[in-house]
């Protein structure tokens, strides 16, 4: 019964943890019925080429007759067979490298699937971080707010203040109470939102937001641009190849039989050779040149792929690296306005120098630019996943 306590505790204490992004992206694999039915996909092709290339079955034949011969008892005539095509040389083998490779391209389309929808998790995951970490910072301000606001009451009770500046600082009051209260909701969806989309049920779960891609694009040296498309495409190129040598043969396949015949009057056995001559007909002729056409057009689609993904991680790089200046340049405003302007407008206000309005405005200017620094950063993380998704690398921390 203590182990048993135990363990629920345990359990209670894991579920309360917050995730984190390696966990999330775990059980993406492990759980999520995009990754079980891409992987089944993945299966259920090897197995279908396994099948279609598998060696031809022998055909067993028979029929029978009632046979009523003049002047002669009736009697029971049948007749059986059995016959195989048999495939000349190594064609089995290489059709089915040709259906492996094929096989092959198609896993890594699946492949390149996976990974944007993993980069769309873990951009919805850095969303909600950033703007849990602006409600933070808002509520804080808020606190600090509601704080001068209990003073200014008191000082409005001993006509320190007049009503109309009373009433301005709780309309103000109100005004942010009323926000937070949206960003608190808009937080708490967004999170249900990424829940469902990762196939968590898991109640006042939260997040632990410790684990952020650091704000810059990291390449391995081993990881290569664009590497799933090219290799599929790759892939499709060298099947195209082996496709056009395999129609260079002047002999495909045989066709044995044997059979055993009961008549009436007598028995027989027999054998039998099938041979067809692949160049007395010019299918296999326009099949190789379908093959190399393929295997053309496929080398251009590559070219055609890489040019324009090169563009597309280009205009990414350039918009990554602008937001990141926006987001410097905002941080070092900020730094500016509360260590250097800031404290100026609140002890002039506090002594009477300025105007409530002017109070307010300071702080509004305040938020707005916290507000422009949480967006500009939620717009890099953004751009940031899409960059990995378009260059086909995990991302690296």
């Amino acid at each position: 019964m203590r182990n048993f306590l135990l363990l629920l505790l345990t359990s209670s204490f894991v579920i309360a943890m917050p995730l984190t992004l390696k966990q999330i992206d775990e059980r993406l694999k492990n759980t999520h019925p995009l990754y079980l039915s891409i992987e089944s996909q993945k299966e259920a092709n090897s197995a279908k080429t396994q099948a279609q290339f598998a060696t031809n079955p022998f055909v067993l034949s028979g029929s029978g007759a009632q046979a009523n011969p003049a002047g002669a008892n009736k009697e029971f005539e049948y007749s059986a067979g059995l016959e195989k095509t048999f495939l000349l040389g190594d064609q089995r083998s290489q059709n089915l490298q040709i259906a492996s490779l094929q096989d092959e391209a198609r896993s890594l389309e699946l492949e390149k699937e996976l990974l944007a929808f993993s980069n769309t998790i873990k951009s919805d995951y850095h969303q909600i971080c950033l703007d849990k970490e602006q409600r933070s910072i808002f509520e804080q301000s808020y606190n600090n707010f509601e704080k001068l606001y209990a003073k200014k009451r008191k000082a409005y009770k001993y006509q320190e203040i007049s009503k109309k500046e009373l009433l301005q600082l709780k309309l103000e009051k109100t005004d942010l109470e009323q926000k937070l209260l949206s960003l608190k909701v808009e937080e708490r969806i967004a999170i249900q939102t990424l829940f469902d989309a990762v196939n968590l049920t898991v109640e006042k779960a939260e997040l632990s937001c410790e684990d952020l891609h650091p704000m810059a694009f990291n390449q391995d040296e081993n990881s290569k641009l664009f590497s799933l498309s090219i290799k599929a495409l790759d892939s499709q190129i060298l099947s195209a190849k082996k496709s056009a040598t395999l129609y260079d043969r002047n002999f495909e396949s045989i066709d044995l039989s044997v059979g055993f015949d009961k008549e009436v009057d007598m028995k027989r056995y027999g054998a039998g050779v099938s041979l067809p001559l692949a160049f007395s007909s010019k299918s296999d002729e326009y099949k190789k040149i379908s093959a190399l056409h393929q295997q053309q057009a496929l080398k251009h689609q590559k070219q055609n792929m890489f040019i324009d993904k090169k563009r597309k991680f280009k205009q990414l790089q350039a918009k990554l690296d602008n937001e990141k200046n926006l987001i410097i340049m905002t941080g070092k405003r900020i730094s500016s306005f509360e260590s250097e302007l800031l404290p100026l407008i609140e002890k002039s206000y506090q002594l009477g120098e300025s105007s409530v309005v002017e109070y307010l405005l300071s702080k509004q200017k305040l938020w707005q630019l916290q507000e422009s620094l949480s967006q500009y950063r939620k717009i890099y993380y953004k751009t940031l996943f899409e960059l990995y998704t378009v260059a086909e690398i995990k991302e690296i921390k």
